[in-house]
């Protein structure tokens, strides 16, 4: 049984170890050496166990058998998963959430994007992004879609990386992101889900292209 306080370590741990992974600092199927980590982290073993365990159910680390992991490393045909589930639910998200879309939710959208538009750090673009999102798909109040939708956000952050092109294309998601935000400000539904379509298409395939 973890602790309060070892839970927060791990929540923490959890937090840098995502930060060097999405930063490059860890590179995919780098092994992760329970060892080293705990000194370079200061963190005792139980936490950094848990730490790694949620990052697997995130999508950003792989176990390697007894108490062996090492970061993820996704094919195209685990990207092509990724996006199709995201085309499937994210879609579902907004347009649950579109009736209860309120001028905060918008404001809350709009701060996220102004901080990505000064923001070049790899980790930090991925919290940002998901933050635009999440404030769009709160409103919907449905929490098993928005963690499952979540959960596939922070794999793509890792498919980003590994395609090198979450720095690549910070200027089309900007855009993309403000035509998707303009059409919910503009109280177009359709519009709205149409924006969002495209703007996961297009991720998706600038992804795959510069994996290839």
């Amino acid at each position: 049984m973890i602790s309060d306080t070892q839970k927060t370590q791990a929540e923490s741990t959890a937090a840098k170890i995502r930060t060097l992974i999405l930063n490059g600092t860890l590179q995919p199927g780098q092994p992760l050496r329970q060892e080293a980590l705990s000194e370079q982290l200061s963190v005792s073993r139980t936490p950094l166990r848990h730490a790694l365990q949620s990052l697997a159910e995130e999508g950003l680390v792989e176990t390697t058998g007894y108490k062996g992991a090492r970061v993820a490393e996704l094919d195209r045909g685990m990207i092509d998963d990724l996006f199709e589930m995201r085309l499937l639910l994210e879609p579902l998200a907004l347009g649950s959430a579109f009736p209860q879309i309120t001028k905060l939710d918008l404001a809350r959208a709009e701060m996220a994007l102004d901080a990505a538009d000064a923001e070049d750090e790899p980790s930090r673009l991925s919290a940002l992004n998901w933050d635009f999102h999440h404030a769009l798909y709160r409103p919907s109040n449905r929490q098993t879609l928005l963690r499952t939708i979540a959960q596939l956000n922070k794999a793509s952050a890792l498919a980003e990386v590994i395609a090198s092109s979450i720095v690549a294309r910070p200027e089309k998601s900007a855009a993309e992101h403000r035509i998707l935000l303009q059409a919910c400000r503009d109280g177009d539904e359709a519009g709205a889900i149409a924006a969002l379509g495209e703007h996961l298409r297009l991720a998706h395939r600038d992804i795959r292209t510069r994996k290839d």
